[in-house]
């Protein structure tokens, strides 16, 4: 069973790119997409998640629907981000081994 939060991170990849470098840059544009979707609310409070759904962030249930979203965003850009360093940390040691 997929929640909506799932559902709105999986339809907002944007896929530049298949490799791992592309999907960083993706995670990246994803948090940014979301500050900004946030920002643009102003007065009525209003975000629209990018599964289409609409929350209201001056409402507790919003806040907290929107929180948890920008905590789950956070948390894939941070293992991207770990699984990037690994290749290029084994793209540099395939390297050296094979110039040696």
């Amino acid at each position: 069973m997929t929640t909506s939060i799932s559902n709105a991170v999986s339809n907002s990849h944007h896929a530049a790119s298949s490799d791992i470098y592309g999907t960083a840059y993706d995670s990246t544009v994803e948090i940014y997409e979301a500050l900004y979707a946030f920002a643009q609310s102003e007065e009525n409070g209003i975000v629209k998640m990018p599964s289409g759904q609409e929350i209201d962030v001056n409402t507790l249930s919003g806040m907290t629907t929107y929180s948890t979203y920008l905590q789950f965003l956070q948390a894939h850009k941070e293992m991207i981000d770990n699984i990037f360093q690994f290749v290029k940390n084994l793209e540099n040691k395939l390297d050296n081994l094979l110039s040696s």
